[in-house]
């Protein structure tokens, strides 16, 4: 049977307030009772003492009438009924209810004024007939008169200890009736005290004392208290809840151990309900954020691994091509010198001008075609050039978000405070190694813009170099008409050709220079490769959610 403190105490206190109630109704009663007697005694009192003060009073007239009467004095009493003390009574406020005093009262009022004006009409007399008139008539009425006030007395008297003796009696049930109540009261008080004491109080100072250890953030909760009342509902929904508090604490824990591991697919084991869930949706959220941006990440990685592998492999070409361009330039320098001297021999040995001019045609032509295919590896070197600076642009605009994906994840880390810490070095290497990334590119693209402009320059000079040979060339065929200006033509030739020779010289510079870049470019490229496999490494021991982005294998 449940004990309810809300019934229990409602019993109680409805009891104390019975017994006060009790008691005030029985004390007003009883205070209502001594009024009434105290005013019935007064009454009876008041009639009592005029009662006798008239009777003492008419003896004392009875007394001034007969002296005056007998001894001949003067009667000083009066004649008039109203103005005595019985007159006053008889004819005002009676001051009392009682039937018999009221009936006693009327018999007196024609006796009373009867006596009065016998006393007139004996003072008219004779002496010897007032005196037989006082006698026979005003005695005998003045006797009935103080029989009827007799009769009063002794009636007043009886009512007024009547009013005594309730008075007293009304007292004994007072002192009785308070007693009675105030112990009624008291028990139903100090029944509810000890009540309250015992089964709230003393509970609730308990539940108090054992659930101190939450201040110090220790969940486990033993209140050791059971009871089939409210105090034992709060105790049992204390211990449920706590045990549910401690249930989700020991949840977030794991949570967050596993998170400090890098397994970002983890979820609560329990769905958290009221105020909790919302903790639950963060994590939720925080985990799958953290997935999508590792997701995003590996995605960048794969393309800027292929792309720093493709670099690598276009940069190692081109440095193979360029060491090709300077051997075949160096060669083309050696035969301009050698077609220099071999005019130099002709202006000098003029007899041999025919034979010479044979051999320079035939120098020419082949100087022609080396020069086309000069032209078209410059032209080859300048298309390169330009196709290195669109992959150049396209790793700028890699590390351009790999630095924006590595600043968001330092973002998140410090979101998540100290369970962040290691993605946040994380993040720290990949946006140092977007940074390294992107200054090798623009130093690359430095060195590929200013190859591009040599290659340019070079092409121009190419030009010029072939239209000379071209003319020299023309010259050559026209020897056999002109032997005369053979000679000259020779010195015009080996002028063209020292400017050949010193422009095949810048061409060979600038074709070292740009080989000298390749190479730089290709180490550039190659530690771009191992740096981006570093990050692929580094982000392969997380574990990410389902749909997050590319799966990361352990």
């Amino acid at each position: 049977m449940r004990n309810s403190i809300k019934k229990m105490v409602g019993i109680r206190v409805a009891a104390a307030l019975a017994s006060v109630l009790l008691f005030s109704v029985m004390m007003t009663v009883n205070i209502l009772n001594m009024e009434s007697s105290l005013t019935a005694s007064h009454e009876a009192s008041a009639v009592l003492e005029r009662a006798q003060r008239a009777e003492a009073a008419h003896y004392k007239w009875s007394s001034n009438l007969s002296n005056a009467l007998y001894a001949g004095t003067d009667f000083t009493g009066s004649t008039d009924p109203t103005t005595c003390v019985l007159g006053q009574w008889l004819y005002g406020d009676a001051g009392t209810e009682d039937p018999q005093i009221l009936s006693l009262r009327q018999e007196m009022e024609p006796l009373h004024k009867e006596l009065h004006a016998s006393a007139t009409e004996a003072l008219s007399m004779t002496s010897v007939q007032a005196q037989n008139y006082y006698q026979d008539t005003i005695q005998k009425n003045l006797t009935s008169l103080v029989g009827m006030l007799d009769q009063v007395i002794e009636r007043s008297t009886a009512l007024n200890e009547a009013s005594i003796e309730s008075t007293n009696t009304t007292i004994v049930i007072m002192h009785t009736t308070s007693i009675v109540g105030l112990s009624l009261a008291m028990i139903c008080l100090i029944s509810l005290v000890l009540y309250v004491l015992k089964h709230i109080v003393k509970p609730l100072l308990s539940i108090t004392e054992r659930t101190k250890p939450l201040q110090e953030g220790r969940l486990q909760l033993d209140l050791q208290y059971s009871a089939n009342n409210e105090l034992g509902d709060l105790a049992q929904t204390l211990e449920k809840s706590m045990d549910t508090v401690e249930q989700y604490v020991g949840d977030i824990n794991r949570i967050m151990r596993q998170l400090s591991e890098g397994n970002f697919n983890v979820s609560t084991s329990v769905p958290f309900i009221g105020d909790f869930r919302s903790i639950e949706e963060s994590i939720d959220s925080f985990t799958a954020s953290l997935s999508s941006a590792i997701g995003n990440i590996n995605q960048a990685e794969h393309k800027v691994s292929g792309h720093a592998e493709h670099l690598s492999s276009g940069a190692q070409s081109l440095a193979q091509g360029a060491t090709e361009q300077a051997s075949a330039v160096e060669e083309l320098y050696a035969t301009l010198d050698d077609l220099s001297k071999s005019a130099q021999q002709n202006i000098q040995t003029a007899a041999a001008m025919e034979e010479s001019a044979r051999l320079t045609g035939d120098q020419v032509n082949l100087s022609s075609q080396q020069m086309e295919n000069m032209i078209a590896a410059m032209a080859d070197i300048t298309a390169s050039s330009q196709e290195i600076s669109k992959i150049i642009a396209t790793i700028e605009n890699i590390a351009f978000q790999t630095n924006i994906l590595a600043l968001n994840a330092a973002v998140e880390a410090a979101r998540a405070g100290s369970a962040g810490k290691g993605f946040a070095v994380v993040a720290d290497e990949v946006r140092n190694l977007a940074s390294k990334s992107d200054q090798a590119a623009k130093a690359t693209k430095d060195l590929i813009d200013g190859s591009v402009q040599a290659a340019e320059r070079g092409n121009q000079i190419v030009s010029e170099v072939s239209q000379t040979l071209e003319r020299t060339l023309e010259l050559v065929r026209q020897s056999n008409s002109a032997i005369g200006e053979i000679t000259e033509a020779v010195k015009v030739e080996a002028g063209a050709l020292a400017q050949v020779a010193e422009g095949i010289g810048q061409i060979s510079a600038v074709v070292q220079t740009n080989s000298a870049s390749s190479e730089e470019s290709a180490a550039v490229s190659s530690e771009l490769f191992e740096q981006v496999r570093m990050l692929q490494a580094q982000t392969r021991r997380f574990q990410l959610k389902a749909g997050a982005g590319l799966a990361v294998q352990g």
